[in-house]
């Protein structure tokens, strides 16, 4: 009975899984990558709020010292970019200008509008490609996704595959945590005005001093095409890169505690569409604190899977090169690695079942 549970165990864990999105995951579906998300979302923020958009431009001048040279945002950093907006936030912080605890109206801003053109870019429901459905429909409760992307296209395809799933750790649901926040969250609780059903996700019942609420009503489209413009109701709390990153992240701080319950407590490792830049420290940090100990178990090797077309990725990675248990795969996200997910079962479980030894 004991080595029957402790079997039973073993494969419970076999059949979970660990994912790792990152920006390629969603480009099949229409997502804008970095750099051409920067140039649309800097265009609608000029057409809808030329006011603020004017001290952003004016600073990514200063920055990249166009003086009166027209910023090409096709051809220019989105990290950069935040970088020296963090910089104008740490020096109107010292001043006591800090516009709200959130960041400052200009990093609000600019997030809104990333945000926008993300939603807007985004199908609906009944618009996703295939590869996203089948893709949501093999995860299973028990499996982890950890996604550093802003999106909510996992979020749409999880609803039309019917799978149930929570940010947090929950019983009998896929568990979606976002490491760099998300499109339909919001960093402390809503204003009296703002009519959304948001749901917090209790930080402040630990040490934290500041929560951090999600909303359903803006993981679609529709309700972003009704939003009047930054600044009011919606403040979407996305980490932006950069410099500046290790101060927004710690708002998600929760998220981050104790990583390895993910690579210990899961069986094979897929990594999507994340290309680990070299300068993301922090994200670099998280792997390289827990992959190179991901180890197999009673006998049975763990797989680590990345998935991306970069030719970087191996120099990126390069932690994990030679490591018999990882393979590489050099292709963008499709429909043929969705077979490469099929959890790693014991063969005989069933067997053991049925001839009466559980």
């Amino acid at each position: 009975m004991i080595e029957c549970d402790k079997m039973r165990y073993e494969d419970r864990i076999r059949s979970q899984r660990l994912f790792v999105l990152g920006a390629g995951f969603s480009a099949a579906a229409g997502v804008p990558m970095t750099g051409s998300l920067l140039a649309s979302a800097m265009e609608r923020f000029k057409a809808e709020c030329p006011g603020i958009f004017s001290r952003i431009d004016g600073y990514v001048r200063a920055c990249f010292q166009f003086g009166n040279s027209d910023p090409d945002y096709t051809r220019l950093s989105l990290s950069e970019i935040c970088t020296f907006l963090h910089y104008i936030e740490l020096r109107e912080y010292g001043g006591g200008e800090r516009w709200s605890n959130a960041g400052s109206r200009e990093n609000l801003a600019l997030r809104f509008y990333l945000a926008k053109e993300i939603a807007l870019s985004t199908p609906n429901v009944d618009q996703i490609p295939q590869l996203y459905r089948d893709f949501a429909a093999q995860l299973h409760p028990g499996d982890i996704v950890f996604s550093f992307n802003w999106d909510t296209l996992l979020e749409l395809s999880l609803e039309a595959a019917s799978m149930p799933y929570a940010y947090q750790v929950e019983e009998n649901r896929v568990t979606l945590i976002k490491l760099h926040g998300s499109i339909n969250w919001r960093l402390g609780p809503p204003d009296t005005t703002d009519k959304k059903q948001w749901h917090s996700f209790g930080f402040t019942e630990g040490m934290m001093t500041s929560d951090v609420y999600w909303t359903r009503e803006l993981i679609g489209s529709y309700s972003w095409r009704h939003i009047p413009g930054p600044l009011e109701e919606v403040r979407p709390f996305i980490v932006l890169p950069g410099f500046g990153k290790a101060f927004d992240v710690r708002h998600l701080a929760p998220f981050w505690y104790k990583p390895e319950f993910a690579f210990g407590f899961t069986h094979d490792i897929f990594i999507v569409g994340l290309s680990l830049a070299r300068d993301d420290f922090i994200i670099r940090s998280l792997f390289l604190d827990n992959l190179p100990h991901v180890k197999g178990s009673s006998g049975v090797s763990r797989r680590t899977v990345i998935i991306n077309p970069d030719p970087l990725v191996r120099d990126n990675f390069s932690f994990l090169v030679g490591n018999p248990r990882v393979d590489f795969v050099g292709d963008p996200f499709s429909e043929a690695h969705i077979a490469l997910m099929k959890p790693a079962l014991r063969d005989d479980l069933e067997n053991t079942v049925e001839k009466g030894y559980g």
